[in-house]
């Protein structure tokens, strides 16, 4: 069984009652992924999936936990802790116009796979910089870029 089994959400189901997950995802998650981004973590996330008017279903999303990432400078994995609430409308309804705000999807998908959704959540609230704290990169790798730099100023003259 795949990760991202248990991230599939039965539409029909959801149309009779409301629903509601709780999954933990963790490194596999995001290997399974096609993403660079994200190298892995421990996250738990809450859905409640239900019901709109028009055919619209509402996933509402609360993430929470850690990822890792690549420090933006020295190239080391950083953990970032991750805290979010995020709603997202799907709707099988071929004939609502496309608004960006709206996932489309075809009328004859029954299921409804969560995992994009989750993983660009994720993402888009991950800080602009992603790097450790003051101190904490890799030495090595900060050295090399101050023997880098000196020899670029050099070169200028």
């Amino acid at each position: 069984m795949t990760t991202k089994e248990h991230l599939t959400v039965a539409l029909r189901e959801v149309e009779r009652e409301a629903k509601s997950l709780n999954l933990r995802l963790s490194d596999d998650f995001f290997q399974e992924l096609d993403q660079e981004e994200i190298v892995g973590g421990d996250i738990e996330v809450s859905v409640s999936v239900r019901t709109a008017a028009g055919g619209v279903f509402k996933f509402a999303y609360h993430i929470s936990g850690n990822v890792r990432v690549l420090c933006d400078r020295c190239l080391e994995e950083v953990t970032i802790p991750v805290d979010c609430n995020e709603t997202v409308k799907v709707c099988n309804d071929e004939n609502i116009e496309d608004n960006g705000e709206t996932v489309l999807i075809p009328s004859s998908q029954l299921t409804y796979d969560m995992a994009w959704d989750i993983y660009e959540i994720i993402d888009v609230n991950l800080p602009l910089q992603r790097i450790h704290p003051d101190g904490q990169c890799n030495p090595d790798m900060l050295s090399r870029f101050s023997i880098e730099e000196d020899s670029d100023s050099e070169d200028e003259f």
